[in-house]
């Protein structure tokens, strides 16, 4: 087994319609988890019945004091004047970086003079995009999620050539449901016969709905404006490859059931220098690696 450079595990757990005192009893039990670095805040929707951003700054300080590294995240899409105070909120304060998942956030984190984590949904393919971002304030990056392995280690490739490579993070999404698509319309809202005005919040009654394919194979997640695939990625047998990226952050979004227990077993396995974690659910572990042709990347 190679000991070479280990990602750390960070932790998406906010991304599903959640009671606020589940979001406080959740939270709670992450104080002791394995997670060194968690997302907190809304990333769906600003209609949810989420916690304020006054709770959210008081929840991320005692998870900072138990030692852990905080990110707040901001929505994968702004429609809406309530969304763009939402924003503002964020980068009102000057104690958290942010993830941004859209470009008007890493405009108003960059106005705020905010670090920020270049969220997956900015499909950042190239290295001038990176360096562009750099200039911005940009730490780490999250590449898409449609990205296969080969051009991801073309790019870093790239990053490292130029100097650039030590200049932010790397993440990936190692486990968990991943987000296809957002739109302006929620279908959570569009299953139960309402628009997504006058939603009256029915995805905190429902949650993440499950659609299934006309055999009747469950196929995605309804999660409101997102849409995310059933199965779950799993990169988990690709910790070597992982390792040769020099990956930083290797993410998790434990999805609707937020179960997460065995992260301490993969925390080992990273620290030990292991090539392969089973979870108790094996998802896609071919979705990432599928591409094997030869790859050129363009800056121009």
């Amino acid at each position: 087994m190679a000991m070479n450079h280990s990602p750390r595990l960070s932790l998406a757990p906010n991304w599903w319609p959640m009671a606020r005192a589940e979001q406080h009893a959740y939270l709670d039990s992450l104080l002791d988890s394995p997670f060194e670095r968690i997302y907190l805040g809304e990333s769906v929707c600003s209609l949810r019945d989420r916690l304020a951003p006054r709770t959210l700054l008081t929840l991320a300080e005692q998870l900072q004091q138990a030692g852990k590294e905080v990110v707040l995240t901001s929505l994968t899409l702004l429609g809406s004047e309530r969304d763009l105070a939402l924003l503002e909120k964020l980068c009102q304060q000057q104690q958290f970086a942010i993830e941004a998942n859209e470009m008007g956030a890493v405009g108003a984190a960059h106005e705020a003079g905010l670090p920020f984590m270049a969220g997956q949904g900015l499909n950042i393919y190239n290295l001038a995009s990176l360096d562009w971002l750099l200039s911005l304030g940009m730490t780490g990056y999250q590449p898409p999620l449609e990205m296969a392995q080969p051009v991801l280690s073309t790019l870093m490739a790239q990053a490292e050539a130029s100097g650039s490579r030590a200049r932010f993070e790397l993440e990936l999404l190692g486990y968990g449901q991943p987000p296809l698509a957002v739109s302006a319309r929620c279908a959570t809202a569009r299953v139960a016969g309402r628009n997504r005005k006058r939603c009256d919040t029915v995805c905190q009654e429902r949650g993440a709905q499950r659609a299934d394919s006309l055999e009747g194979d469950p196929m995605l997640l309804l999660n409101g404006v997102q849409v995310h695939g059933d199965r779950p990625i799993d990169l988990l047998d690709s910790l070597a490859i992982l390792r040769e990226l020099k990956l930083d952050w290797l993410r998790l979004d434990p999805g609707p059931t937020l179960d997460w227990h065995w992260a301490a077993d993969l925390a080992v396995a990273l620290r030990e220098g292991a090539d392969r974690f089973d979870p108790p659910v094996v998802g896609m572990r071919q979705f990432w690696q599928r591409q094997h042709t030869t790859v050129a990347l363009s800056n121009e």
